[in-house]
């Protein structure tokens, strides 16, 4: 899947995307990177509204692992079993984001967990930039089960 793939997908099918803006900049079977512009994410202290900042780190994480399934021919249904957010500093310029897969969490790996009847948990943390700052970070646990 290219890029601009990923782009409409996340904003057809989860119209908050469209709203954030959110744009896929690097996308690879085991990483991504994201960008989303303030503009439309901001609080009213001119600042990122937290609840986009984590909107926007929940679809990166969910894109990444779409592409690896997708890559991989992995069948089976994606969703968010549970996450937390953690702020560090504003986010006061255009949104960058970043994450990628843990080297342990291969495709084989995932096809003989779901072959075996079981869940697969899949941790990813996500980064959120800013001015290339670290401003903060989504650690989430996704789920592929069939």
């Amino acid at each position: 899947m290219t890029n601009e793939q990923m782009t409409q997908l996340l904003r057809e099918f989860i119209p908050l995307c469209n709203f954030m803006e959110i744009e896929i900049t690097d996308l690879h079977p085991d990483q991504i990177t994201a960008a989303a512009p303030l503009a439309p994410n901001l609080n009213m202290h001119s600042s990122g509204f937290a609840g986009s900042l984590y909107s926007l780190a929940a679809a990166t994480g969910w894109a990444l692992l779409h592409n690896f399934m997708a890559v991989n021919d992995i069948a089976g249904q994606l969703v968010m079993k549970q996450a937390s957010i953690h702020y560090k500093r504003p986010v006061l310029s255009d949104i960058s984001l970043t994450c990628s897969l843990a080297p342990d969490k291969t495709e084989e790996h995932v096809q003989q967990t779901l072959e075996q009847g079981l869940n697969v948990e899949l941790p990813l943390r996500v980064s959120i930039l800013s001015d290339g700052k670290k401003c903060a970070h989504l650690d989430a646990d996704y789920v592929i089960h069939t």
